[in-house]
């Protein structure tokens, strides 16, 4: 064995002195850094991939951007909902991942002649979006033309232009969100959707102690009942909502949830979002939607 000289000795331990305080600093870098990263939530069945999922390239799905997301109709005669799948169902219960205003003008009315899309149309019910084929604009914005004011329909005192709000929702049980079209007569100040959607945020602050507004993380019950409108005789079903619970992003079961409505959420915004104005501007009239705002009266429907 090799005894070291009193000279190498001497330069081992000054490399070991220049070295702790080397040493020391990283620690401290490393420990700054893990406090200032943001936390991450913990990898789940939710957020990591299965041997299923690598297989086939890896976790998420797919939204279709060539053709409309499945929708759950409001069935107008009898307070229902009608499935993608031709089901019919009181009530349904599920997340709103996004929703927004939407207006159709429809020079032709039911029945008469051949059931094209809309002569007119708005996919956020503030300016008119007329890009498709033989569309014409009937005016700059929505809340100026005279064919969205009350006395404008043919017959009744409501609009001739049909508002709706369109709500994506993520039903329990699916991974892809459904369209649900709520038509005017759900659209009053004194229905249950304008309400909640006024005070969804308040309802989700409270729940989360204040963490956060965002809507998606309440779960709705959606049902219907029937309205009669007596000057006309015209009935509607009109849609009723209920907040069941609110995910707490605090409950790692309930983040688990969170993470998948986000995901699905964004994957909306990137993939579909950019669709809605050919959705809204290519759909024929229909009437089986309670969609018939020519006889709504006038204090029934704000918008």
């Amino acid at each position: 064995m090799t005894k070291k000289t009193k000279k190498q000795e001497s330069n081992v331990a000054v490399a070991e002195e220049q070295s702790e305080p080397e040493t020391a600093k990283e620690q401290s870098d490393q420990q700054l850094e893990t406090t200032l990263a943001p936390s991450q939530p913990k990898e789940t069945g939710l957020t990591a991939a299965s041997p299923v999922d690598d297989i086939f390239g890896g976790s998420g799905y797919q939204i279709p951007i060539d053709a409309p997301l499945p929708q759950i109709k409001i069935l107008r005669e009898t307070p229902q909902f009608e499935t993608p799948e031709g089901e019919t169902v009181k009530s349904i219960t599920g997340h709103i991942i996004y929703w927004h205003h939407a207006n159709q003008y429809y020079k032709e009315k039911f029945g008469e002649g051949e059931e094209g899309p809309p002569t007119c149309a708005s996919p956020d019910g503030i300016k008119p979006d007329c890009s498709g084929e033989d569309m014409i604009r009937q005016c700059e914005t929505c809340r100026e033309c005279a064919r969205n004011k009350y006395g404008s329909a043919e017959e009744g005192r409501g609009k001739a232009c049909q508002n709706t709000i369109r709500l994506y929702v993520l039903v329990e049980g699916s991974v892809i969100p459904c369209v649900i079209k709520a038509s005017p007569a759900s659209l009053s100040n004194k229905e249950s959707l304008m309400r909640w959607l006024t005070n969804a945020p308040n309802i989700v602050s409270k729940a989360t102690g204040e963490k956060t507004t965002k809507y998606q993380l309440a779960k709705v019950k959606f049902t219907l009942h029937k309205k009669e409108f007596a000057d006309s005789g015209y009935s509607a079903s009109v849609l009723d909502l209920e907040t069941i619970s609110v995910l707490d992003p605090d409950k790692e079961d309930e983040m688990k949830k969170i993470i998948k409505l986000g995901r699905l959420y964004h994957v909306f915004m990137n993939e579909y979002l950019g669709r809605i104005t050919k959705d809204v501007s290519s759909e024929p009239l229909q009437t089986d939607e309670s969609a018939s705002p020519e006889e709504a009266p006038s204090d029934e429907c704000p918008i």
